[in-house]
C-alpha cells in the first residue's frame, strides 16, 4: 500500500490502516529511540505516545507529506524531550540525597510543598481511569514489568503501554508547575 493511500485511511479512521502502520514501524522506531534514551522501556512508550498522538490527531495528518519522515521527527522530538526531563529529575534527586545526607531537612515551607504536593499525587491518581489508575500503580509503586501487569489484569502489554501513556501524559500535564516550583524553593 502506498504511504499517501494509508495516511487518507487513517485520516478517515480506518483502525486496519493506523495498525499497518504501527506493524510496519513500530520497532524501527523504538531501535531509533533506543539510541537517544538507552532504555527500552522508555523507548516503547515514547513510540506508544507518538502513535497515540497520531491517532487522536489524525485529521490534521498531511497526506502530502512522508508519514516516516513524521514518525522519525517526533519520535526524535519526544526522545529529547523525555532527555531533557530525567536530567531535570535526576538533579531534583540529586539536591534531595544531598540535603538528607547532610542532615538538612526541609524547613516549615518545604515540608507544606512537599504535603501539597503529595495530596496533588492523590488527586492525580484518583482522576485517572480506573484501569489506567490500576496499571500506573502496578507499575510505578508495585514496580512491576508492563508484562506481569498484562498477565495480571489480562489485558495485552500494548494496553498496559496505552494506559501508563495516558496516566504519564496526565502527570506531566499536571505536575509541570510543580517542578519549578520545588526547584526554586530548594535554592
Amino acid at each position: 500500500m502506498i504511504e499517501k493511500e494509508l495516511v487518507l485511511r487513517i485520516k478517515s479512521g480506518d483502525e486496519q490502516a493506523f495498525e499497518l502502520l504501527y506493524r510496519k514501524y513500530f520497532r524501527r522506531l523504538c531501535a531509533f529511540a533506543n539510541k537517544y534514551l538507552n532504555d527500552y522501556e522508555a523507548t516503547q512508550e515514547v513510540v506508544q505516545d507518538v502513535f497515540f498522538t497520531i491517532w487522536e490527531k489524525r485529521e490534521n495528518l498531511d497526506s502530502n507529506k512522508a508519514i516516516l519522515s513524521f514518525l522519525f521527527q517526533s519520535t526524535k522530538n519526544k526522545s529529547l524531550h523525555i532527555l531533557e526531563h530525567s536530567k531535570v529529575e535526576e538533579k531534583y534527586q540529586e539536591v534531595i540525597k544531598y540535603a538528607y545526607s547532610q542532615g538538612e531537612f526541609f524547613d516549615v515551607q518545604d515540608s507544606l510543598l512537599a504535603k501539597e504536593l503529595e495530596s496533588k499525587l492523590g488527586e492525580i491518581i484518583e482522576s485517572l481511569p480506573e484501569q489506567c489508575r490500576k496499571v500506573f500503580l502496578l507499575s510505578r509503586q508495585e514496580g512491576k514489568k508492563y508484562k506481569e501487569i498484562a498477565e495480571e489484569l489480562h489485558i495485552s502489554e500494548k494496553t498496559v503501554e496505552t494506559h501508563m501513556n495516558r496516566a504519564l501524559k496526565v502527570f506531566r500535564k499536571e505536575l509541570k508547575d510543580y517542578l519549578s516550583i520545588v526547584l526554586f524553593a530548594m535554592i
